[in-house]
């Protein structure tokens, strides 16, 4: 034990209890923290046998690795019938198919196999493998009375009185049979190019052609029977010195027309600079070198041809389809001039009948060989306002084309459309008339030039026409 004089003094006192309470505190942590280490090495001996282990550790591994959540997917999958068996030989087979093609004719197509030899002969033999073609066409008849004429236009007996008398007598023309023998002939050449073959429309595109006579007068007529198509050709400088583009650019239009005379005037034609555009152009692709000699020939004969209408277009004036009243006849009538009296030409008057109008024309260009039925723009235009170079005004076989065989007056000139009227009502009365309530259509010339009034003071004098106006 320390002595009295051992103990701090008073005034130290209050340092001496901080002292003693601070060798206390260490003592009472050093407890706790030797607790702490006690029950942790307990708790790891003891813990690994309880259930409490198998948690802990299941944890620890949630937490390293992610969850994943599993779907089932169920597809469908069908499953194809099973082929049919192999055939164990060949069967010869018939199989028949109609259908209608694009121009309106049906087909009928039959596949027929045959048993053959081997493939490697077979290859050899063209007989083999082929394809035949047969085409079936009616051709039809001519019909020839009143009655008959009558069902395609009622009005034609009251409009021309003289058929009834002539009809007995007159022939279903050679040009009819003819007519539809170059049609099937044309058929029979595009057998295998459908695309081009007439189609049934214009292979049925005339009712008749009849060669009439009057027992009185002896005039010839022939009648046609048939629609109206629209051509669009013709220029004519002296009278009309630009054409519209939607006439001279349109599909397989031409500056010429059959009935042409010679230039009156120094006015240009209007097309004139576009053939020669066309000629410089096929001068210089001819002179490119290196061309094949299939080439070189096709543009020889394009020069030549622009050469030959180039000079035609400066010397020469035509029709106008446009703005003059005509009918195209057949290229089959050419052949049969001055060996046939009916055989209709170029400049011979014609008249036109639809429903209850009669319309005066000439013959002024030709057509194809195997088409019937063809009238300039103006005429068609006449018949229906809805009339195109690409839109016919008649469909059905109801125009009845009269042409007056041998009756063309030359040379040839501009058209004097109120002479063309007086001449076709001279020739429409040789053949019996116009009924009652008819009369022949007067035309509206857009060429005619206004005569002017004489005045009271001037003396009459003769004076010569003049040359018509280039409009």
């Amino acid at each position: 034990m320390k002595t009295p004089q051992e103990l701090p003094p008073p005034e130290h006192q209050e340092e001496s209890a901080t002292w003693q309470y601070g060798r206390r505190g260490p003592d009472l942590f050093e407890r706790v923290f030797k607790l702490m280490v006690i029950a942790a090495i307990l708790a790891a001996v003891i813990v690994p046998f309880t259930p409490l282990a198998s948690r802990i550790k299941k944890a620890l591994k949630d937490i390293k690795e992610p969850t994943y959540v599993t779907r089932e997917v169920i597809k469908r999958v069908e499953v194809p019938a099973p082929p049919p068996p192999l055939p164990d030989r060949n069967i010869p087979r018939k199989d028949v198919d109609v259908a209608e093609l694009f121009n309106g004719i049906s087909i009928n197509t039959n596949l027929v196999t045959i048993p053959g030899g081997f493939a490697s002969l077979e290859r050899l033999d063209p007989e083999s493998y082929k394809v035949q073609f047969q085409v079936d066409v009616r051709i039809p008849k001519a019909n020839q009375s009143v009655a008959e004429l009558a069902r395609i236009n009622p009005h034609l007996p009251a409009i021309l009185p003289g058929l009834e008398s002539m009809l007995p007598s007159s022939k279903v023309s050679g040009f009819f049979h003819k007519l539809y023998e170059n049609k099937t002939k044309s058929v029979g050449q595009n057998l295998t190019r459908l695309n081009k073959i007439l189609d049934r429309h214009n292979f049925y595109d005339c009712e008749t052609i009849l060669e009439l006579q009057h027992e009185t007068t002896g005039r010839k007529a022939l009648l046609i029977q048939s629609e109206m198509d629209v051509v669009s050709d013709g220029s004519d400088g002296d009278r009309m010195s630009r054409l519209a583009d939607y006439i001279s650019m349109s599909d397989n239009y031409q500056p010429f027309t059959s009935y042409a005379w010679n230039k009156l005037s120094k006015t240009p034609n209007p097309l004139l600079a576009r053939w020669e555009a066309r000629l410089d152009k096929a001068n210089a692709d001819y002179a490119v070198k290196g061309l094949s000699a299939e080439k070189n020939r096709q543009l020889k004969a394009t020069i030549d041809q622009l050469k030959l209408e180039i000079k035609d277009l400066k010397g020469r004036s035509s029709l106008i389809a446009e703005a003059d009243p005509f009918v195209v006849i057949s290229l089959l009538f050419r052949n049969y001039e001055g060996t046939n009296p009916f055989t209709p030409q170029i400049g011979d008057y014609a008249v036109v009948v639809h429903d209850q109008k009669v319309y005066p024309a000439i013959c002024g260009d030709y057509g194809p060989s195997f088409k019937m039925g063809e009238a300039s723009l103006f005429m068609a235009k006449a018949i229906s306002e809805k009339a195109t170079p690409y839109n016919r005004p008649v469909s059905d076989l109801k125009v009845s084309y009269i042409v007056f065989p041998g009756t063309r007056v030359k040379p040839f000139g501009p058209p004097n459309l109120e002479d063309w009227r007086s001449k076709c009502i001279g020739f429409l009365n040789e053949i019996g008339g116009i009924g009652a309530g008819f009369e022949v259509h007067k035309w509206d010339d857009k060429f005619k030039k206004a005569v002017p009034e004489a005045t009271p003071s001037a003396s009459p004098t003769s004076v010569a026409p003049e040359a018509p106006k280039a409009q």
